[in-house]
Order: C-alpha cells, then structure tokens, then sequence
C-alpha cells in the first residue's frame, strides 16, 4: 500500500510538489483566514483526487 501511494505521488512531481507546499504553508506558517480557507479546500480536493487516482482499497 505504502508503495503504491508512494509511486502515485512519483509519478506526478508537480502534483505533490504542490500538495507538499500547500500543506507545510498551512502547518508552519498560518495565513490569514480567508486565504488559509481556499488553501483548505484546495487541500480537501487534491486529497480527494488522490484518492480516486490512486484506489488504494481496490483489489
């Protein structure tokens, strides 16, 4: 499982490049409400596309 999200996340480096930045700019250094809300959803929604391009669960 571990490897396959890992490939996932390898073969697109742009995709994770921004979920990794977007992710650390939210943890280490707390943007103003109404930006950090857009950031918040725009890390729901690459989760989420991750998610389905990913299908861990599915055998």
């Amino acid at each position: 499982m571990f490897k396959k999200i890992l490939l996932g996340f390898v073969d697109q480096p742009v995709f994770t490049s921004l979920f990794v930045a977007d992710f650390a700019l939210l943890v280490f250094h707390r943007p103003p409400f109404l930006f950090s809300i857009v950031m918040i959803g725009a890390l729901v929604g690459m989760s989420m596309y991750m998610g389905q391009k990913l299908a861990i669960f599915e055998k």
